[in-house]
């Protein structure tokens, strides 16, 4: 069964692909044969009390020039991800947490 892994970011094309630990654990992963899948914060929501997102198919690379591709958005229930990592960076606000 393959593990199905959603990184809810900031915008990951303005990472540092040498030096940011999101980009080291979703290479990782992806050595595990794991399914990413990647999101921003606003693209979390509820639907009837049901936790969603809009969610992009992620493909992660170990190449400085061409380091990660995105798919087309998908409308997923989270219950449907085995693994959700938040790694928005700070600031540390309500709107990190909500």
């Amino acid at each position: 069964m393959t593990v199905r892994l959603a990184v809810v970011m900031d915008p990951i094309a303005d990472i540092s692909y040498k030096k940011d630990s999101s980009l080291a654990m979703l290479l990782a992963a992806r050595k595990l044969g794991w399914e990413l899948w990647y999101c921003e914060q606003p693209d979390l929501y509820l639907d009837h009390s049901r936790a969603m997102g809009l969610l992009r198919p992620l493909d992660v690379r170990a190449d400085p020039e061409n380091w990660f591709t995105l798919g087309e958005v998908e409308r997923k229930p989270l219950a449907d991800i085995d693994v959700i990592l938040m790694r928005k960076d700070p600031p540390f606000d309500a709107d990190y947490i909500y």
